[in-house]
């Protein structure tokens, strides 16, 4: 019999609590009914709704943002928060701000 890993069983399952804190703001974005199968670029999405954020050209450069799990900045944003989730029914994100000018 294959040992299934936690991000593995939380996948199984229908919702997770999804948190995602952003710097500038006191309280995270909270939402405690989030699909399992939700991908971290609609995570992406719905916390840059929630903070009122937009990507793209702003002030001479571009504004962009990262999802970070765990410390560490994900770039497959098609990676699901049940394949990320190491805390049993619950995974926080990192919303991260980066600007480069030009």
């Amino acid at each position: 019999m294959n040992a299934i890993s936690p991000g593995e069983k939380l996948a199984l399952n229908a919702n997770l609590v999804l948190r995602v804190r952003y710097a500038p703001v006191k309280q995270p974005f909270v939402q405690p009914q989030t699909p399992a199968s939700t991908t971290l670029a609609a995570a992406k999405a719905l916390a840059l709704t929630h903070f009122g954020l937009t990507e793209g050209a702003v002030d001479g450069g571009t504004k962009t943002y990262e999802i970070s799990v765990d410390e560490t900045v994900q770039t497959n944003l098609s990676l699901t928060l049940g394949e990320l989730a190491t805390h049993g029914r619950q995974i926080e994100l990192l919303l991260i701000e980066q600007f480069q000018q030009g």
